[in-house]
């Protein structure tokens, strides 16, 4: 599956996407706003999770973020992920060259307009490190709704660090599209 946007590429990550990867997640200003990713953060983490990828649920969609000239040059991941319980998790990253270029709300609108139009999910699940608003502000521009805040370990922090988490119905990310519209 690809996604074409004004600007950017969503396709499926490749094996040869590992190097720019690593290198990009190898930095902690934004390693440490992801739960998930250790720091230092290498090429055989970054091979390990592009080929952990493929057994996530077929509902799920991981998909790197390129610029249309370049679209072998990963810049950034964006992702649905569907557990065993059928709840589904947005997330995202961009390597720090391309913070503040509107690059991450182009992706992301994108990755939700297919998770509700084309997977047909119900609800995407999200959240934020609260020491991080810019991504705060991506997800409530998509339409997410803050539920809770609670603590979550940072694996690149190495410690529990306070997470807005956020909730996007179906329901209200449609009506917001047909706001749009008119």
């Amino acid at each position: 599956m690809e996604l074409e946007t004004r600007r950017l590429l969503l396709r499926p990550l490749r094996d040869e996407d590992a190097p720019a990867m690593a290198h990009a997640l190898n930095n902690i200003n934004v390693s440490r706003n992801l739960a998930r990713v250790a720091f230092p953060y290498g090429l055989a983490d970054a091979q390990a999770f592009i080929a952990l990828q493929r057994s996530f649920d077929q509902r799920s969609k991981i998909c790197a973020i390129t610029f249309k000239c370049a679209p072998d040059e990963l810049i950034g991941v964006t992702t649905y992920e569907v557990d065993a319980k059928g709840a589904c998790e947005f997330g995202y990253w961009l390597r720090e060259c391309c913070w503040h270029m509107g690059v991450m709300s182009e992706a992301a609108v994108a990755l939700v307009q297919h998770a509700f139009a084309t997977a047909l999910l119900e609800a995407l699940q999200s959240g934020y490190h609260t020491d991080n608003p810019n991504s705060g502000r991506i997800l409530r521009k998509l339409g997410f709704v803050e539920t809770h805040e609670e603590l979550n370990f940072s694996l690149a922090q190495g410690k529990e660090v306070p997470v807005m988490k956020m909730n996007l119905p179906r329901a209200r990310w449609l009506e917001q599209q047909k706001g749009r519209a008119t």
